[in-house]
């Protein structure tokens, strides 16, 4: 066995088990309280967790997060939220979906062949209306990006 001055399991020790409050909170859970679909997801990781024995450190970290996150929601609106009425769901689809569109616009000058599929079965006034609210985030993507108001030193690569 070669002999190291660099000890790797010690700082292999230090290295962060499973995902970060930050990343739980900003990124696979962000929209928790405001889409249905990531609640249930949040709420079911949950559930899956408690379940689960025995937990390895990681999963209980994990859980330990999950809880605190969960403490700041507020149970009647999440109950609100999940009981959408079928106005709601269009909406929330049309605006997902105008999301997406505008984002694959920017980012590659064009759209894929999934997501236009998808307007295409849209009813022609819905697929206006997501047509329109694509333009209008294109737009004020746009209109931050052109004003410099996106570009700061807080930003990678900025």
């Amino acid at each position: 066995m070669i002999k190291r001055k660099f000890n790797v399991d010690k700082i292999l020790k230090l290295a962060q088990k499973g995902p970060t409050k930050w990343e739980l909170d900003n990124i696979v859970y962000h929209d928790r309280a405001t889409n249905p679909k990531t609640l249930v997801q949040f709420l079911t990781r949950i559930k899956e967790l408690e379940n689960t024995k025995p937990r390895t450190d990681e999963e209980s970290l994990e859980l330990d997060i999950l809880n605190s996150l969960c403490d700041e929601l507020d149970e009647k609106e999440c109950e609100t939220l999940l009981k959408l009425d079928e106005e709601q769901v269009q909406q929330n689809f049309i605006e997902d979906l105008a999301r997406q569109v505008a984002l694959e616009t920017l980012a590659n000058n064009k759209v894929s062949i999934c997501l236009i599929e998808t307007m295409c079965k849209l009813s022609p006034s819905d697929f206006i209306l997501c047509s329109k609210r694509t333009q209008d985030l294109i737009n004020s993507i746009k209109e931050f990006v052109i004003q410099g108001e996106t570009l700061s030193d807080e930003v990678a690569s900025a």
